[in-house]
């Protein structure tokens, strides 16, 4: 090998190292820091700009969702170009920037020790944080306060959801070394507990629908001890918190007729904007042009991915993304079938898988999807699922 090429492998080796370390702060340094994440996300995505000039695009790790990514990009114009607000739209294109997250985690996650320190690190610090927030516990007038004390409480909630899940998975695998398995469990342990403090009901219920996932996938027996938990927060957790799961079925709990009223006129709204719909913007000024909020903060969004996708991108849109939703599922079951048997990439792929179902069941109930911080998680999850598969075939393939 002569010196120039000794050369340009030594700078590509050192720029991969960099974009992993970016990715590893950006995401998990979401968990306290949008300023912190926001840096050095974009850090990482100018040096992979760079690295793929200078491989003339070899750098591309391709996947099987460039076409449905191509199409929610193409949507998300053209509701700009047609948007009731361009200017605002244009600059909510920035969501779009986020999926270069799943082409970081697959170029720079190339090793399964990368992947072992990703995930140690994102959870780790997660768990620490959820630790300090259980002693910051407050209460207001008998009442226990909703902890937010570095996110907002209902992006807390989703965080924790989705990273509590990715514990729960290495829990799940039989095959799980048992210095992980403790070193999960301890982990998940201040993540539940943070979780059930934020007060969040549409990531309890993610929660519960993802760690589901994983017990008809891995063990079913799994089932019955979610069953079991439910019924023993029924029976003997605070007052403040049973009364807060049980408010998700009562239909005259302002804040579940607040929903409805958005649902209902997100529905209006769409009938008046149904190809391309708004543009990606916020909807308040819009929304009391058609009814009266019954809350403060009701109608900048609907709290319902599904909703607000058709009322912001309109039919077009919707159907872009609604399509990428389903190839995404697709692709991290295949990957889940594919590692089912090796603990590492099989509870990284579960754990996404299981993350992914907890967010939709999550966005049921909230704009999660234009929720910034679970945004990077989700296309985080999404990379790790895809590197999962391909870092065990390369294994297989070292051994054959």
């Amino acid at each position: 090998m002569d010196l120039a090429a000794e050369g340009a492998e030594r700078r590509a080796s050192f720029i991969l190292d960099a974009i992993f370390s970016l990715l590893v702060i950006a995401v998990a340094g979401i968990s306290f820091s949008v300023a912190v994440s926001s840096i050095a996300l974009g850090t990482a995505i100018v040096l992979w700009a760079y690295h793929l000039a200078a491989s003339r695009g070899a750098a591309f790790s391709k996947t099987s969702l460039e076409l449905f990514f191509l199409s929610y990009v193409i949507a998300e114009i053209a509701a700009t170009v047609f948007s009731v607000e361009p200017a605002a739209s244009f600059i909510n294109m920035k969501r779009l920037f986020l999926i270069a997250i799943v082409y970081l985690v697959s170029l720079s996650i190339d090793t399964e020790l990368k992947l072992k320190g990703a995930l140690s690190l994102l959870i780790g610090v997660a768990a620490l944080l959820s630790l300090l927030e259980v002693f910051s516990l407050t209460s207001i007038g008998g009442h226990f306060s909703r902890v937010s004390l570095f996110q907002y409480f209902l992006t807390e909630g989703g965080i924790k959801m989705i990273l509590l899940l990715l514990a729960c998975s290495f829990i799940a695998h039989p095959s799980t070394p048992k210095s992980w398995r403790m070193l999960a469990s301890a982990a998940a342990i201040p993540l539940f507990i943070g979780l059930v403090l934020t007060q969040t009901r549409s990531s309890w219920l993610g929660f519960v629908a993802g760690v589901v996932s994983i017990g008809i996938i891995r063990n079913k027996r799994i089932i019955l001890v979610v069953l079991a938990f439910i019924l023993l927060f029924v029976m003997f957790a605070p007052i403040d918190f049973r009364e807060r799961a049980a408010s998700m079925f009562d239909p005259t709990k302002q804040s579940n007729v607040s929903r409805i009223h958005m649902i209902t006129t997100g529905w209006q709204m769409f009938l008046d904007y149904p190809i391309v719909g708004t543009g990606d913007i916020d909807l308040r000024k819009l929304y009391v042009t058609y009814v009266t909020p019954l809350e403060d903060a009701e109608g900048g969004h609907l709290h319902n991915n599904f909703m607000m996708l058709l009322v912001t991108l309109g039919i077009v849109g919707f159907s872009a993304v609604v399509a990428l939703f389903i190839k995404i599922f697709q692709v991290e079951l295949a990957a889940v079938r594919a590692t089912h048997a090796h603990w590492l990439s099989g509870s990284t792929a579960l754990g996404c898988f299981a993350a992914y179902v907890g967010f939709h069941v999550n966005g049921l109930f909230e704009w999660n999807f234009g929720d910034h911080e679970i945004a990077v998680l989700l296309w985080f999850t999404v990379g790790s699922a895809l590197v999962s598969q391909r870092l065990l075939r390369q294994s297989q393939k070292e051994k054959a």
